[in-house]
């Protein structure tokens, strides 16, 4: 599966762009600001239909225009599916496969898989739990048909014990109304979450040996008030502190991971060449998983991914971009001549390359 083509209007800082690609390897170069990681996004945003970077949806439209559109074309053997998306200010999204309107986005998740490797990965590190909830929940919904409705159901519910909890007055036998459904779905989460993260860590371990060499022992560890045998009892114990607040202080919306290098926080003792080797490696792994789980090669995004690597890992990931075992790959530098060291010796028809100019605003 690949992405054969893309066409941009209003989007970001593009008024207008359009290109097709290579099935394989195809390199963005230029300064910073030049637009290579909003092509990237674009291409992001048609497999997902939403945007990696801006959280709010009209920050995708080019500023002093009302409206942003992408079109482009995923091939899959003989197959290909045309998709549109486009957004008006203050209007909802409209996303159109094969000429079809696509009400819920639980239709097409996991339709085009893909795997970004960005320096905005490093909230995986530096920020809160939601992140990494987000990172495992974004593998499982384009590995686990149902997983995106499962979590939606799950939030809704929060949602509204959360309402329920800011009302004065308000009594055990309203919250068990919730509790009870927040304990049924939250069993399921945590089951698909765990399930997934004991076949995903022995792929993390080995992919972080790869890149580092084996000189530290990278981990990933799940805490969930789920491992707990009664956590119903646990969600009851939580009331008080949850009433006080006014929000749902305990539940699988507040599960975490541990990433440590040799049994200590990765965010407090690596240093920033540890922590990029550990995200990528985070990376490289979920693009593994899917492979084998999907049983197609993702698409794989590279954005900037050689700043602050030593030589010897950058190295590693060039001889895996010049492998076989990658299929439609998008790679962003601001070096050119490294990008034309990496691609000397391939032949010319496995990849297609962009050198973006600075716009103007």
């Amino acid at each position: 599966m690949y992405l054969k083509n893309i066409r941009l209007v209003n989007f970001k800082n593009f008024d207008a762009f359009e290109a097709d690609f290579s099935p394989k390897i195809n390199t963005l170069t230029g300064p910073n600001g030049t637009g290579k990681t909003n092509i990237l996004d674009a291409v992001y945003y048609l497999c997902f239909t939403k945007s990696y970077f801006s959280a709010a949806e009209g920050q995708n439209i080019r500023h002093g225009e009302d409206f942003m559109m992408l079109e482009g074309s995923f091939c899959r053997g003989a197959d290909t599916d045309p998709v549109l998306m486009s957004l008006q200010r203050g209007a909802k999204k409209s996303v159109k496969r094969c000429g079809k309107l696509i009400d819920r986005m639980s239709e097409y998740a996991g339709l085009y898989p893909l795997v970004i490797v960005s320096p905005s990965d490093s909230d995986l590190i530096a920020e809160g739990s939601s992140q990494r909830r987000k990172f495992i929940d974004g593998v499982i919904a384009q590995t686990v048909p149902g997983y995106l409705n499962l979590l939606t159901a799950h939030a809704r519910v929060v949602d509204q014990r959360n309402a329920l909890l800011k009302r004065p007055g308000v009594s055990p036998l309203e919250l068990d109304v919730y509790d009870l459904p927040m304990v049924e779905l939250g069993q399921k989460v945590h089951a698909a979450r765990k399930s997934f993260l004991e076949a995903f860590v022995p792929v993390f371990r080995q992919v972080y040996t790869e890149i580092s060499g084996g000189g530290e022992q990278a981990e990933i560890a799940y805490r969930s008030v789920f491992d707990d045998p009664n956590p119903a009892e646990v969600l009851a114990q939580a009331r008080p502190r949850d009433l006080a607040l006014g929000f749902s202080t305990a539940g699988v919306h507040k599960d975490d991971l541990r990433l440590t290098l040799d049994g200590y926080p990765v965010k407090n003792y690596g240093s920033q060449g540890q922590q990029k080797t550990f995200l990528t490696a985070l990376k490289l792994a979920q693009f593994r998983f899917m492979t084998r789980a999907k049983g197609e090669k993702p698409i794989l995004l590279l954005d900037d991914v050689f700043d602050k690597l030593d030589s010897s890992r950058v190295q590693y990931i060039l001889s895996l971009v010049r492998d076989d075992a990658f299929g439609q790959i998008f790679l962003s530098d601001t070096h050119p001549e490294r990008i034309d060291a990496l691609m000397d010796g391939i032949p010319h028809t496995d990849y297609a390359s962009f050198r973006l100019s600075p716009r103007r605003p």
